[in-house]
């Protein structure tokens, strides 16, 4: 014999969706301070330092990469190697040091498209 069980409502779907959205671990944007930070054990795990956090190392080359993608061939274009794109990135937070709560994509696409436009 089954029981019977009540329809779900609407509300409780959108509860249910509000939970899952707030208790999940990766969040659609990065700000500054935390893409300071990733490359901060980046640069670490580059220099073989065994403190070195990898998840933090790999979550900002993962960031770089996915806005490369996201730009190449739309308003960005790499004809060349972007080895350099670190050492601007390393730049720019150097100089804006009171941006750590800003969306890291509010200055770097547009860092990306000044020096890597499409002609």
């Amino acid at each position: 014999m089954r029981a019977a069980m009540s329809p779900v409502t609407a509300g409780q779907l959108l509860a249910l969706w509000l939970l899952c959205l707030a208790t999940s671990p990766v969040a659609g944007q990065m700000d500054t301070g935390q893409l300071k930070a990733f490359r901060q054990e980046a640069e670490a795990f580059n220099r073989q330092d065994p403190f070195a956090n990898a998840y933090r190392a790999g979550r900002y080359n993962g960031y770089l990469a996915g806005v490369i993608d996201s730009l190449q061939g739309r308003s960005v274009c790499f004809r060349e190697c972007i080895c350099e794109l670190d050492k601007m990135v390393e730049q720019h937070l150097a100089s804006h040091p009171g941006s750590d709560d800003r969306p890291a994509s509010e200055w770097l696409v547009p860092l990306m498209e000044k020096r890597f436009p499409c002609k």
